[in-house]
């Protein structure tokens, strides 16, 4: 073949390509998804080993189907119009092509589903040791091969009843059509169907954003990539029949409301009854605590002045639902081995209540708000914690997201005006109403309103928890707590939270604050009202706390100066036991004392550890000044434990008068721990697995309940 026939099939290949583009770019899309991001990997596990719902895995036969369908009708009837600007479209050498390609790209999505699950297999995972969990994966995957085989024989397929049909479809393919019109009236029916269908979804999303939470997110994925593809197609079809480059023309129009800020749905929420498309309304009188009266009154409910005091401060390391399970888990873990030699008194466990403060991260701010609500129920055990916090994490918060990004913010990103919730909303309504399934409401309620009394006066019994979140503009972190401004701020480069927030502020929107992971929580745009606007700024954006430094460690060395300084003028002596919680299996650990025999002062588990993916490559001139400026948030995190942990008021020759640290991190282990907002049951299995066997649970339960014991002694 000689040269300028490769040149000129090429031209016909890439015309080819134009009408279809967004039916190949829903592909593309995917393909790299799958291939790349672990979150995907975890889907795939969840949907064809673990989960234990039929409805969902038929959904997802359901949804593979109609999206190789989807495909299917929107590049084939794009293929019959003629396009003036595309001559190579009516070039007769390329027919095959054009009756073929079609066929091929709706065979493609449930191989590609069947291609994302094995190679999750490919990861390591645990053997599959249960008859009906085996069973089930293999029916599964079988049924996903089915599917592809149907549609491997409805359009490709020579058996008798579908021949027919495959022939008249290749003689509908020429003559090629000038007009929609022309495409006939079934065609342009189903077209017509599915933009009607796609508006009343995206209506349905709006007003009843759980709909789609039973489905599962791959079928979500799945139904999302069906739409883009009927409906996106078939707009491109009438745009490029008459030359208007449409996606450009709405990527424009996208950039330039971005840039002028004239259709952004992401206001954080002042308080319960705002909607993120919102202006804030004025905040009422401001009834918060101040941190010196909580400090005081917890310290004298608790504390002995002729006694040294044990209070517990935790850090909770972000990193998705992953780090919330963890420190859920861990406090709860901690809770009932205290419960078992010191029983709760007055309804109140007593690790809890020598719980003083906890500074979370993204995912740590949620597994913190979830412990610390699932004790405000009765009865209030570590034990019911941990099987409430379970429950109430063993969702699958992706779906409602993906939901709503897909039919409601993509809407929002081409329309004037803010009109509809965002994907952030979705979110904290996912996680208000898996806690309300188990009874606790505290996630829908006011942050500040766990800590005060019925008739005004400061509450103690809930741990001040202060919420790390990254402002856009400066780059400082955000810290949000339940209490009102301090006088004299002990922030170092860090912004007082509640100078700018509404007391009213619900605590699932303070942890979303805290828990912006990119892309999947569009950053917050936090406003105050016209009575507030002396504050500079006025106004921040708000994105993940991990963006500074992702341990929670930085702001928690300042409330323990702040906690020190308060107990100094008491005259009330204390001693700080620090529980910092990780779950980053590259981590460096700060802590080098591994002796599970002897875990005072400080303890952490010899875990081998995992390099990080921008440590296994080598960058040129180009990457690597980005790859260095992204790791710079982790060396700072490591910088802030190690501030910590010199901070520390240490006795080596007697470890029970000192200060404590023990680093709960998670290690490498027999089973991948992904980010993101969903997780399968292996993994709440092989967190319980790490914290059993690389801890000495009975030894650490032992001596936090004895020191809580001497403390309680007159």
């Amino acid at each position: 073949m000689a040269w300028t026939d490769i040149v000129d099939w090429l031209g016909i290949g890439l015309d080819h390509c134009k009408p279809i583009r967004v039916s190949l770019l829903v592909l593309a899309f995917a393909t790299i998804v799958i291939t790349n991001v672990d979150q995907a990997t975890e889907l795939f596990l969840i949907a064809l080993w673990v989960d234990p719902s039929d409805t969902r895995y038929v959904f997802l036969l359901a949804t593979s189907a109609l999206a190789g369908l989807a495909i299917w009708h929107a590049t084939h009837h794009a293929y019959r119009l003629t396009y003036p600007r595309w001559p190579a479209l009516q070039d007769p050498r390329a027919a095959a092509l054009r009756r073929w390609l079609p066929r091929l790209l709706a065979i493609v999505v449930p191989l590609l589903v069947l291609y994302g699950y094995l190679l999750a297999l490919r990861t390591p995972h645990p053997a599959c040791t249960v008859h009906a969990q085996c069973m089930r994966r293999d029916l599964r995957s079988a049924g996903l091969l089915v599917v592809a085989a149907a549609m491997i024989v409805f359009f490709i397929g020579r058996q008798r009843v579908l021949e027919s049909a495959a022939e008249r479809t290749a003689k509908a393919i020429e003559p090629r059509v000038a007009t929609i019109k022309a495409l006939g009236t079934l065609p342009l029916s189903i077209f017509l169907a599915a933009l009607i269908l796609n508006v009343l979804i995206t209506v349905l999303v709006t007003f009843q954003p759980r709909q789609f939470d039973g489905m599962g997110s791959l079928a979500v994925a799945l139904i999302s990539a069906s739409f883009f593809c009927m409906s996106g197609g078939f707009l491109c079809m009438l745009a490029d029949r008459h030359g208007v480059p449409l996606l450009s023309l709405l990527m424009a129009l996208s950039l330039v409301l971005h840039a002028l800020h004239l259709n952004d749905n992401h206001r954080v929420r002042q308080y319960p009854g705002m909607s993120t498309h919102q202006q804030p309304q004025a905040p009422p009188a401001d009834r918060r605590p101040s941190f010196e009266a909580y400090t005081k009154a917890w310290l004298q409910s608790r504390c002995n002045p002729q006694r040294t005091c044990p209070v517990i401060l935790v850090s909770a390391e972000g990193g998705g639902l992953r780090s919330a399970a963890w420190t859920a888990m861990v406090l709860s873990e901690f809770t009932a081995r205290v419960d078992q030699i010191w029983p709760p008194q007055g309804g109140e466990p007593m690790f809890e209540r020598y719980l003083f403060a906890g500074s979370g991260v993204s995912g740590g701010s949620l597994g913190l708000a979830t412990y610390v609500a699932s004790l405000r129920l009765a009865p209030g055990t570590g034990e019911a914690a941990q099987s409430r916090s379970e429950h109430i994490l063993d969702h699958d918060f992706l779906a409602p997201v993906m939901a709503n990004a897909w039919f409601i913010d993509f809407t929002q990103r081409w329309l004037p005006g803010a009109w509809f919730d965002d994907r952030g909303r979705a979110l904290t309504r996912a996680w208000e109403q898996a806690a309300q399934e188990q009874g606790i409401d505290a996630l829908a309620q006011s942050f500040s309103q766990m800590y005060e009394g019925a008739h005004g006066e400061v509450s103690t019994t809930t741990p001040a928890l202060f919420f790390n979140s990254t402002t856009v503009g400066q780059g400082w972190r955000f810290i949000q707590h339940p209490f009102r401004p301090f006088a004299h701020s002990p922030w170092t480069t860090a912004y007082d939270g509640a100078l700018w927030q509404d007391p009213r502020i619900p605590l699932s929107e303070v942890v979303l604050n805290s828990a912006r992971f990119t892309y999947l929580s569009p950053a917050g745009t936090l406003q105050t009202s016209g009575g507030r606007a002396s504050l500079s700024p006025a106004a921040f954006q708000l994105v993940d706390g991990g963006y500074f430094e992702n341990s929670g460690t930085a702001t928690l060395l300042e409330v323990m100066r702040r906690l020190r300084a308060i107990a100094a003028s008491v005259a009330q002596p204390i001693r700080v036991i620090v529980l910092h919680i990780s779950n980053d299996p590259s981590l460096h650990d700060f802590v080098e004392a591994h002796d599970p025999k002897h875990p005072l002062l400080l303890y952490s588990p010899t875990c081998p550890r995992t390099l990080s993916p921008t440590e296994l490559h080598s960058y040129g001139e180009v990457t690597a000044p980005l790859v260095a400026l992204l790791d710079t948030r982790n060396a700072r995190g490591e910088f802030a434990r190690s501030a910590l942990l010199a901070s520390l008021q240490t006795n080596a020759a007697d470890p029970n008068r000192g200060d404590v640290l023990w680093h709960l991190r998670l290690c490498p282990g027999n089973y991948p721990l992904p980010l993101g907002w969903t997780i399968s049951s292996p993994v709440f299995d092989e967190m319980h697995r790490q914290l059993e066997q690389n801890y000495p649970l009975a030894t650490m339960g032992t001596w936090l309940a004895q020191q809580i014991k001497a403390a309680t002694q007159p």
